[in-house]
């Protein structure tokens, strides 16, 4: 869930709800189908495309391993992220119930780990993946155009609040002045 908010510029909100046949492999990336975001006034859905990469990390790679895990069958309409029950037969958890993860039991888990790995979690939240996502985006030079359109952003105002500037963007700003 989270290389999925990260990579997708996604809402808490719009993630929980996927579901596992809103999703298609195809070659090179996946195709996710969100029936609803806050900012599609017409209710007629988005389509957001997430890259295989090279990393160890690759969200790609990685919903492959979690659907594996979690036996989602792709015509499957249940959410992708539900809560886990350990089943003692099988001796393996198994995703439990009809309803999405809520909220507040996905951030539990998020500062759980992070505080596991002693980050500081004061100032870090599940909205941190989007910001976060929006943020690399921007300094790694992705256009305007399309990262405003990745995150499903209604206004430059909106997605410009999203992006935090590293230094070497800042920086770039005075050395191209030509003095």
């Amino acid at each position: 869930m989270s290389l999925l908010s990260y990579a997708g510029f996604f809402r808490f909100s719009e993630v929980v709800n996927i579901k596992r046949n809103d999703i298609t492999f195809e070659k090179g990336y996946i195709s996710i189908f969100l029936r609803t975001s806050k900012t599609d006034v017409y209710r007629d859905g988005r389509t957001v495309l997430i890259s295989v990469t090279s990393s160890p990390t690759c969200p790609v790679t990685m919903l492959k391993r979690y659907l594996e895990a979690a036996d989602l069958v792709e015509s499957s309409e249940d959410y992708m992220f539900r809560q886990l029950c350990y089943c003692k037969r099988k001796s393996k958890y198994k995703l439990k119930g009809k309803s999405p993860l809520s909220y507040t039991r996905a951030r539990e888990i998020f500062l759980e780990k992070l505080k596991f790995i002693g980050e500081d979690t004061s100032k870090i939240g599940l909205h941190s993946f989007r910001s976060g996502g929006a943020s690399a985006a921007a300094n790694a030079g992705v256009p305007d155009r399309l990262f405003k359109r990745h995150g499903r952003w209604a206004s430059e105002t909106a997605k410009d609040g999203y992006v935090k500037d590293d230094i070497n963007s800042l920086l770039l700003v005075s050395a191209n002045l030509g003095i």
